[in-house]
């Protein structure tokens, strides 16, 4: 039988894969068959519903690219804001136009943003790309310093040398006194119509170290002044500041939400006004029922 994936169905079965994350049965990118056999016969049971397993797994697929997508588009936005009311960004016409070519799908939260956002938190946060092999200020982590310098030097790329008139040199190693072991130094290649370019490659080389140093030090800066604004500190002072008192609802969602950094960035890119509503809102989504 078809699918029914209604708005109902497919927050049941983002509870009952939550469930399963948490009782530690997803060990890579998936759910073990026995947690999907466990998924099936809840699911069948509150629904009267009876997916097969590939069923199961295409629609943790279509929820895990939503939730990539979603990701992107709140990267993306910029200047525009955030409609709090429907949990998307609030940009123009033209604006999503742009988006839809650069994130193809991403047209369906115009109007609506993600559901059951925290349950695919739980679900493939810690699963999904992280951006440590094209590190920007955004990712949430520092620049790798040794992913700054790849290959940097290649010593034996280095042909010539320096002295026209040795061919090969060699040093003994510390073999004792039963023999000589000779450690190779380098080849001398000979062309009259070459000069000597050792000083040159290395003049080159490292002036690129020096060049991707500076830069990787420019971005290490920029991360951590943009990090300073949206520190838990930071944000929780926020929290205070539009009302939302120690012990009041708004507060104790916080608490709970505030521990990601991208929840922290949107919450600061909201302006003042709007986001004691926003936290109200949240703490009723998650506990009016």
């Amino acid at each position: 039988m078809a699918a029914d994936w209604s708005e109902e169905n497919t927050r049941i079965i983002v509870e009952l894969f939550v469930k399963q994350v948490r009782m530690g049965n997803r060990p890579n990118t998936h759910l073990t068959p026995s947690a999907y056999e466990e998924v099936h016969n809840e699911f069948k049971m509150r629904t009267g519903l009876s997916y097969k397993q590939a069923q199961l797994k295409n629609k943790w697929d279509k929820l895990k690219n939503d939730y990539n997508m979603f990701k992107k588009l709140r990267l993306r936005e910029t200047g525009g804001g955030w409609d709090v009311e429907k949990n998307t960004v609030k940009q123009d016409p033209e604006w999503w136009k742009k988006a839809a070519k650069d994130i193809p799908g991403c047209g369906k939260f115009r109007k609506q943003g993600l559901r059951n956002e925290e349950g695919l938190m739980v679900m493939f946060e810690d699963i999904t790309s992280n951006g440590t092999d094209h590190w920007n200020p955004s990712s949430g982590v520092p620049p790798p310093s040794s992913a700054a310098l790849p290959d940097v030097l290649d010593i034996d790329a280095i042909q010539d040398l320096d002295n026209e008139n040795t061919e090969d040199q060699a040093i003994p190693s510390d073999e004792g006194a039963s023999g000589l072991t000779q450690k190779r130094l380098g080849k001398f290649v000979h062309d009259g119509s070459k000069k000597p370019k050792t000083a040159l490659v290395m003049q080159e080389q490292i002036t690129r170290i020096g060049d991707i140093a500076e830069r990787s030090q420019s971005s290490f800066e920029s991360f951590i002044k943009n990090d300073d604004t949206t520190s838990v500190k930071s944000v929780m002072d926020a929290v205070l500041e539009c009302g939302a008192e120690e012990g009041s609802d708004e507060h104790y969602i916080a608490t709970d939400l505030m521990a990601r950094r991208d929840i922290r960035e949107i919450f600061m890119h909201m302006t003042a006004g709007a986001r004691k509503s926003w936290l109200r809102r949240k703490y009723d989504d998650k506990y009016s029922n």
